[in-house]
């Protein structure tokens, strides 16, 4: 049997890898020199094989075969700070504060691009990369604490405490210029999902792949001014997979409605989940022959993450989760010089909108309005190598969560902030 179903009632739960550097649980790092710029114009410009992830279209302007790979070192910065009233089952006083926090976990991103010329007039590409993921582990005994009849209860523990959700993306592409000022690009994904989500009450695991696609152009009216708009679909999973009910998890689901409905154990179950889709547009304006003005718009349909429920013929009940996620923007503003044939230089800020609020914020996916502030420079030491290399530090606003549709109120807010690095080499032939 494919470990796939409810698996996603976790995945799109708890999804922190990415949360203090993208909306929702996205992974924005995927080329070092976009990063530079904050992912302004990333969609427009033609500097590498990476650029084709924002948008296929830019395949058109690499004339030469290309490989790029990308790294990125990302560390998440979280802490938890319970308040001091809440309640369990609406009923009974919260008695303390459990002394459990985040663990350490520092992510580790890769990607690869290939760009082939075909003719004069067509790039083929491909793209090797991971647009969802997240690792976040918490330490035993978090948030609001309460003696209850089922013995002492940490609240924090029933939301989560252990994720680790990957995407792995396969993105043929082809982007072709159709005249001197006009490109246009379509692409194809194979994505695969695997996760693994764990609280004190249950454990989702399982594994999935599907499909999606992705078309883009960009547009020159004139020798100083570039535009891009590129589509990537949503990426739709029906799965099947296994929840596990813990002791706890059995004692409280049968608490919380009054009967016996469940026992401890493993249940196999279908689930669906649509990951977003996303619009991108790109400007990038010749300010002189080595100064460039780079803006960026890119929107996210997080609301297509309403609810995830789990149909199981072996249960009387469908475990259920509601997001209620909102969509999001992130506006970017960058500027890219070059100092000499082989130096250039950037740097970006952008403002990114979060997909949640304080009733509907996800213990394992913490998401919070952020600001990116971010560094980078690109280096050609010799005609068919380029190194560029990136710094983003990412300031998050603080998130309140204040739930208890797990019968425990976890009340209280979370402090993030994120630093990330990245190299990346293309090589030329």
């Amino acid at each position: 049997m494919k470990k796939t179903g409810a698996v996603l009632v976790g995945s799109a739960l708890s999804l922190v890898a990415g949360h203090a550097a993208a909306s929702g649980f996205s992974v924005s790092y995927q080329s070092v020199s976009a990063l530079g710029t904050a992912y302004a114009g990333a969609g427009v410009l033609s500097e590498n094989a990476s650029n084709q992830w924002y948008n296929p279209a830019t395949l058109a302007g690499l004339k030469q075969a290309e490989l790029s790979a990308a790294a990125h070192q990302v560390w998440v910065d979280t802490t938890f700070e319970a308040d001091n009233d809440g309640s369990f089952a609406g009923l009974i006083p919260q008695s303390g504060v459990g002394p459990g926090d985040f663990e350490d976990v520092e992510p580790f991103v890769g990607s690869l691009f290939l760009a082939v010329p075909l003719s004069d007039m067509m790039t083929f590409g491909l793209g090797v990369n991971a647009p969802f993921g997240t690792k976040i582990e918490y330490e035993k005994n978090w948030g609001n604490s309460y003696l209850t009849p089922l013995g002492p209860i940490t609240a924090g523990d029933l939301y989560s405490t252990e994720s680790d959700l990957r995407t792995y993306n396969i993105n043929p592409s082809l982007g072709v210029q159709l005249t001197d000022s006009l490109s246009v690009g379509l692409g194809l994904s194979y994505q695969r999902l695997d996760a693994d989500i764990r609280n004190a009450a249950t454990r989702l695991e399982g594994d999935d792949d599907s499909y999606g696609w992705n078309l883009g152009l960009t547009y020159s009216p004139d020798d100083n001014n570039h535009f891009g708009v590129a589509y990537r679909s949503k990426i739709e999973y029906d799965v099947e997979g296994d929840i596990t009910f813990s002791q706890l998890g059995a004692n409280l689901t049968n608490f919380q409605a009054g009967a016996p409905v469940v026992a401890a154990g493993t249940y196999e179950g279908e689930a669906s989940i649509d990951l977003p889709a996303s619009l991108q547009l790109s400007y990038a304006g010749d300010l002189s022959d080595r100064t460039q003005i780079l803006m960026g718009v890119e929107w996210m349909e997080w609301s297509s993450l309403d609810k995830l429920e789990v149909e199981s013929d072996q249960l009387a009940f469908n475990p259920t989760e509601n997001f209620d996620w909102e969509n999001t923007v992130r506006y970017s503003l960058g500027v890219r010089h070059a100092m000499n044939e082989t130096t250039v230089l950037r740097a970006g800020v952008a403002k990114e909108e979060s997909t949640q609020g304080t009733d509907n914020r996800s213990a394992i996916s913490p998401d919070s309005d952020r600001v990116w502030l971010t560094l980078g420079a690109g280096f050609t030491p010799v005609e068919n190598m380029t190194i560029d290399v990136g710094y983003a530090h990412i300031f998050v606003e603080d998130a309140d969560i204040n739930r208890a549709d797990k019968g425990a109120q976890l009340k209280g807010t979370y402090e993030l902030d994120a630093d990330v690095i990245g190299a990346q080499l293309s090589y030329r032939f």
